[in-house]
């Protein structure tokens, strides 16, 4: 495995990152910012947020962001590859995953690919 390759799963792993910090930001944010995606950054929010009427389920959203911090990081990780070649996360399961937290968070709900062509509606 070269460098670039390397970088690519980082990029990717960046990718999917955003695509959860950002709805949860959109939507408390403001009130008690979601910093990043390790399990200590959604600790310290889901302990903050629990204060705090958010007017959303924090321990569901705690919970969505935890599995999607996990399968994010083993997609990432490039030594699962070699030693659990067998197990492979689908790359819809995180959408799905995104899917529930902008339904929870009561955002709307737009599609994950960033390749879904943009039709024009006449």
């Amino acid at each position: 495995m070269d460098a670039s390759t390397r970088r690519t799963r980082f990029q990717e792993r960046v990718r999917i990152e955003r695509e959860f910090l950002i709805p949860v930001n959109r939507r408390v944010g403001s009130v008690v910012p979601l910093a990043g995606m390790t399990a200590a950054a959604i600790e310290s929010w889901r302990q903050r947020a629990a204060g705090v009427d958010l007017g959303v389920d924090v321990e569901r959203v705690a919970a969505l962001l935890l599995e999607a911090a996990a399968r994010a990081e083993l997609l990432a990780d490039n030594s699962r590859d070699v030693f659990e070649a067998d197990i492979r996360i689908a790359p819809d399961a995180l959408s799905e995953i995104r899917v529930s937290l902008e339904m929870i968070l009561g955002n709307p709900v737009h599609d994950p690919s960033p390749d879904t062509p943009i039709q024009n509606i006449e």
